[in-house]
């Protein structure tokens, strides 16, 4: 017979929120209800601390408890008398705008708020598709987009839509390598948008190159496809430059720029849920500019005042605290331990703080036994919902105020994981 716990029953401390995800923590000793963030460090409440290299999925760029943020962030709550107000530009919203589409050099010229990842990729798709006419999209297969309703048929993997009785018929999807088969579905006319991540984060941080990201850019402008490149967590600087297609170089290939990109996770250090679809006024205006349409695509919170502070706040101390360029060194000396130290049993892939572990070719290591002794040892990581290898692979995404003393102690951590 099932305990209560089990069942999901009233004696769950999680009975009303998810009792099965207690199950699960408690099974494995995970359960970590208590914790306090200082920088890069956790302590949970036994006292046992831990060096974080999941930063809230990417989202605590800063750090917790980052001192700076929290007072500017207090200074601007107390400062807030409208929060959500539809009947003006608030000046924080302009700025913080305007603040985006300077660091994108400029190839945008419009940028759409709204508030959680999933969200700001639903929106770019209803763009491309009122700005095109056309029905379809194309992902990848690995790929993650988010798990609102639509979002979750686009991400590549099947295990998140497998209990729907239901699947929508214009999702498709083909593998990242193969040009063919998506030359051939671009060439049926019905592709809206091609949605891709210059630099995975679920599927082993898998990267496109400058090579065949300007291959992608080159066959959607062939066939009048927009090109939307999802950002949520490789943007704003945790690829090792402030939008993931700098990072693969994407921007110095002619015409190889995406027609939007989608940023969301660390736009404000894990505080307040915040997006933004950056794109070009063709776009925007298809959606907008028809007589009566001014507020034809919106989202409640999307633009509310304390989350325009808040991204204006932490743009600024991530670029007056030069973690861009922190975040791409501190990825460089990642990638340097990790081919000194362990004779090709790990595989790095990805860049800057957006990295992910994999086996090497001719070893056997479970990479969820490694992720638990690492948690033993003292470090915080996290397996890949949709990595394609059968032993697994660990995401590694570290606030961006990662330094040379914690790259090291991970490396020793990893050290002591692949001795067990």
């Amino acid at each position: 017979m099932k305990s209560d716990r089990e069942s999901g029953g009233a004696s769950s401390r999680f009975a009303s929120v998810n009792p099965y995800w207690e199950t699960f923590l408690d099974e494995l000793g995970l359960d970590m209800t208590g914790a306090r963030g200082d920088g890069c460090y956790i302590e949970a409440a036994d006292g046992h601390v831990l060096l974080d290299c999941l930063a809230g999925f990417g989202t605590a760029n800063l750090g917790h408890a980052h001192a700076t943020l929290s007072a500017r962030f207090t200074d601007a709550l107390q400062r807030t008398s409208l929060n959500v107000f539809p009947f003006e530009c608030a000046e924080a919203q302009l700025a913080l705008a305007d603040r985006l589409l300077s660091l994108s050099s400029r190839r945008f010229q419009k940028v759409f708020f709204a508030t959680t990842g999933a969200e700001a990729v639903e929106s770019a798709v209803k763009f491309a598709m009122t700005s095109t006419g056309r029905s379809d999209v194309v992902a990848f297969r690995d790929s993650f987009h988010g798990l609102s309703m639509f979002a979750s048929f686009m991400t590549g993997n099947p295990f998140w839509t497998e209990a729907l009785p239901w699947k929508p018929g214009n999702v498709n999807h083909v593998d990242a390598g193969n040009f063919a088969a998506l030359e051939d579905m671009l060439a049926s006319r019905k592709i809206a948008a091609v949605v891709f991540e210059p630099v995975a984060g679920s599927s082993a941080a898998q990267h496109w190159t400058a090579e065949t990201s300007a291959r992608l850019a080159g066959l959607c402008r062939s066939a009048g496809t927009k090109l939307i490149a999802d950002e949520v967590y490789c943007g704003l600087g945790r690829a090792g430059a402030w939008f993931g297609i700098d990072a693969i170089g994407m921007r110095d290939v002619a015409q190889a720029a995406p027609d939007m990109i989608v940023v969301s996770k660390g736009l404000t250090g894990g505080l307040v849920p915040l997006s933004a679809v950056l794109m070009n006024d063709g776009d925007f205006d298809a959606v907008f500019g028809a007589p009566g349409k001014a507020k034809v695509q919106g989202s409640t919170f999307g633009g509310n005042r304390l989350a325009m502070q808040c991204g204006l706040i932490v743009l600024d101390l991530v670029e007056s605290g030069r973690l861009v360029d922190n975040s791409a060194a501190m990825g460089a000396l990642i990638e340097r331990r990790i081919a000194d130290r362990f004779d090709g049993r790990l595989t790095l892939h990805g860049k800057g703080l957006a990295l992910s572990l994999t086996p090497g070719a001719q070893w056997d290591i479970n990479m969820a036994d490694v992720w638990l002794a690492l948690i033993d040892a003292g470090v915080l990581a996290m397996p890949n919902a949709a990595s394609p290898r059968s032993s697994g692979s660990l995401r590694l995404s570290p606030p961006l105020i990662f330094g040379v003393d914690e790259v090291e102690f991970l490396m020793d951590r990893l050290d002591e994981a692949l001795q067990e």
